[in-house]
């Protein structure tokens, strides 16, 4: 004689409490494997989308040089190299206002405002002017982020920067000649085609962004409120290694930190064959 057997669960009985433990622990076990695997895709996105912006860049400039017989703006300091940060100035050379600094040249060619025009309606910056997370996603690497511990230089006041122009291009100095740096007078700034290797002279670059969470260049509280950089503040947000440039020739990679810089503060970068910031030939 068979007797059936009775169902696990009769129409309307609950979960027993040890079944409820094992599908939690199930689940458990299966978040612990994916979240892993989200969490480096979603990395990667964030690099992708970075090296999307500052192709973007580039293009924005090559635009402009079209239409200005070849020249590059200005990489947002004055005649000595300064920013409104440090000078406080707010009109002309090196200031928010810089007509011919490529943070107020290039945006309308990637469809944004210029930072002279979100600076005009300045009451709170991180929540006025372009910042990671907020406005102006074009100006900012994704990977970027702020600390609740962060305090930028003047408040942030002048500006929030995670992608910078190279200080370099305005060089006439060649790589290795002694002597105090010479850069070309202000405004000025060298032809695109005037440059003889743009496959490997930057152009723009991931730098660090926040003081608290990127220590590790030369002057940590100086970040991400410079509009121009050079290898001693390349970032290394992406995997936590390193960061992307955008070259003179428009292509885009991503570069280990270890690659680009000597680490040691004001040591300078490495001399490498596919990267150089100094668009002047060698001696």
């Amino acid at each position: 004689m068979r007797t059936s057997r009775r169902p696990l669960h009769s129409p309307g009985e609950g979960f027993t409490i040890v079944e409820l433990v094992v599908i939690v622990a199930v689940i458990g076990i299966v978040a612990s494997l994916l979240i892993p695997g989200l969490a480096k895709a979603q990395s990667r996105a964030k690099g992708i989308q970075c090296l999307s912006n500052l192709r973007q860049w580039s293009f924005a400039m090559n635009v402009y040089a079209t239409e200005h017989d070849d020249q590059m703006p200005r990489d947002g300091t004055d005649a000595e190299g300064q920013y409104g940060v440090d000078t406080g100035a707010i009109r002309g050379p090196g200031s928010p206002n810089d007509g011919y600094a490529w943070f107020n040249a290039l945006p309308a060619n990637v469809g944004d405002r210029p930072l002279s025009n979100y600076w005009a309606r300045l009451t709170e910056p991180r929540e006025d002017l372009p910042f990671p997370g907020k406005r102006g996603p074009i100006w900012h690497c994704p990977a970027a982020r702020s600390s609740g511990n962060d305090r930028f230089l003047k408040g942030g006041a002048f500006g929030f920067f995670s992608m910078v122009m190279n200080a370099d291009l305005k060089l006439l100095n060649r790589p290795g000649e002694e002597g105090p740096p010479r850069v070309h007078p202000y405004p000025n700034m060298p032809r695109l085609a005037s440059i003889p290797n743009p496959a490997i002279t930057v152009l723009f670059t991931d730098t660090a962004f926040s003081p608290t969470l990127e220590p590790y260049t030369s002057v940590p509280g100086r970040n991400g409120i410079f509009p121009a950089g050079r290898s001693t503040h390349f970032a290394q947000r992406h995997t936590s290694r390193g960061a992307n440039i955008v070259f003179i020739d428009g292509h885009a990679s991503f570069f280990r930190r270890s690659y680009i810089t000597n680490t040691l503060p004001r040591s300078g970068e490495k001399a490498t064959p596919d990267v150089t910031w100094n668009p002047n030939p060698v001696k």
